[in-house]
């Protein structure tokens, strides 16, 4: 069984819990997220499985949990080659702090650019689609309900760094 990495109030590390804790709320976990861009400044959406227990069906960045005793870029290009089927490098950009009643977690956020060509994880993602930033800004807005809330923070973070 997979253990997933847990945090208290201020990010710093308890131990190991079963994965399934965390769907409680109870407990504080570490995610770490990536902005993929291409060469066409486009970003990569990644369509969470209709099976996921946090959001599903729902677009989001490539992510995932941090396990065992890895640091969140670790985890992020761990997550990526799982995920997508590509390596990059990553450049670290900021953390953000997401506590609901069902997910408690700091997040830490991520930038890569790759053109290479993705072969998703078809259990953790059920379709990928390349968007303008232009669009992202608006649909994030319109069809708010289509974003995980995580994604929508960030997201919105790096579009006001980026002014």
């Amino acid at each position: 069984m997979e253990k997933t990495m847990e945090v208290n109030e201020r990010d710093v590390i308890i131990g190991l819990r079963p994965r399934k804790d965390f769907y409680s709320g109870k407990y504080i976990h570490r995610g770490a997220h990536l902005i993929l861009k291409n060469s066409k400044n486009q970003i990569l959406l990644q369509k969470r499985s209709p099976h996921k227990i946090w959001n599903p069906n729902m677009f989001n960045y490539a992510a995932g949990g941090t396990v065992s005793d890895e640091s969140y870029k670790e985890c992020i290009v761990r997550e990526t080659e799982e995920e997508l089927g590509i390596k990059v490098k990553v450049k670290e950009l900021f953390k953000i702090k997401y506590f609901s009643p069902h997910d408690k977690g700091f997040h830490k956020i991520f930038l890569a650019v790759s053109d290479d060509n993705l072969s998703y994880e078809k259990k953790e993602i059920s379709s990928v689609k390349w968007v303008d930033e232009a669009f992202l800004k608006k649909d994030i807005v319109k069809n708010k309900a289509d974003y995980t809330p995580v994604f929508i923070i960030g997201i919105k973070k790096f579009f006001k760094l980026q002014k």
